[in-house]
């Protein structure tokens, strides 16, 4: 029998049909014969049900025993099984497994935070690169900003002039050893300097694996192979948030997703590919946000 949690979680005067005694049943209600049976309760994605006023309903079903299947649980019960990333490419439910690393480097609080996303080459231009440093506005409040910048970039001046970017010019830009140097340090795609807040390092982690996603997407768009991309995640909190009626909300990570995700997906479009044009313009990023 699959049953949702609306379906046996409501009392009183909106209770549902298996709490109701009904004819069909001998005047007896439906729970209590399921009851009879000691069934065993496979619950997909507990976290959503974990609530108190749900555990309390589920033990009307009198199960023989409960299993719980998630990639991110809120509560561990007694462990029977566990698959990871590296077992799922064992076992070849996966072709492929691609790391892209993040480094912290600095954290001295001497100078601001900068991050090198990527260097781009042409045969006709000079080099350009990707990065992201905060910027004060007129206000006085401070945000992260990702802009393409040549050499010569002033991260000072375009940063409003505060006083943690002094003396910060993009000086060289070498496509030949793939990194940046500003003042007078190596700077290479994937370093975040001076940052210690978490929060930042992984809304840098998630753009980047929708920068990987969009790219692969759109290579392999016209041959109509569909991308997946897998977020392994340490707490489901993080992500998707219940309230007490067992309702979704988005958690910290969901909603970097979607920032981050409307930030990047523009810089994918292409003229010469009105399809996948078309198709990236009408995907939500709630959509792609399971």
């Amino acid at each position: 029998m699959i049953i949702n949690t609306q379906a046996f979680n409501a009392r009183g005067a909106d209770a549902r049909r298996i709490y109701q005694e009904l004819d069909q049943f001998g005047t007896r209600k439906p729970i209590e014969l399921i009851a009879q049976t000691n069934p065993i309760l496979i619950i997909d994605e507990p976290q959503s049900v974990d609530g108190a006023k749900t555990l309390e309903s589920m033990q009307d079903f009198n199960p023989l025993f409960t299993l719980r299947y998630s990639a991110t649980h809120k509560v561990e019960y007694n462990k029977v099984f566990r698959l990871d990333a590296l077992d799922a490419y064992n076992k070849r439910l996966v072709k492929k497994i691609q790391v892209k690393g993040i480094n912290l480097k600095g954290s001295t609080g001497t100078t601001g935070y900068l991050y090198l996303e990527s260097i781009s080459l042409s045969t006709t231009k000079p080099p350009y690169a990707w990065i992201e440093h905060e910027v004060r506005s007129s206000t006085g409040s401070i945000s992260k900003k990702r802009v393409k910048v040549a050499e010569g970039y002033n991260i000072y001046e375009q940063s409003g002039n505060m006083p943690a970017y002094k003396n910060q010019t993009v000086t060289e830009i070498n496509g030949y050893h793939n990194k940046i140097v500003v003042a007078g340090e190596d700077v290479y795609p994937g370093d975040i300097l001076n940052d210690k807040d978490e929060h930042a390092f992984r809304r840098v982690q998630i753009r980047e694996c929708i920068i990987s996603h969009l790219e692969k997407e759109k290579q392999l768009f016209g041959q109509g192979i569909k991308v997946l991309s897998l977020f392994f995640i340490d707490t489901v909190e993080k992500y998707r948030v219940y309230d007490e009626l067992g309702e979704q909300q988005l958690g910290e990570y969901a909603k970097i997703f979607e920032e981050e995700y409307d930030k990047v997906k523009n810089d994918y479009l292409d003229l010469f590919e009105q399809d996948y044009n078309d198709f990236l313009k009408d995907t939500e990023p709630a959509k792609l946000n399971p």
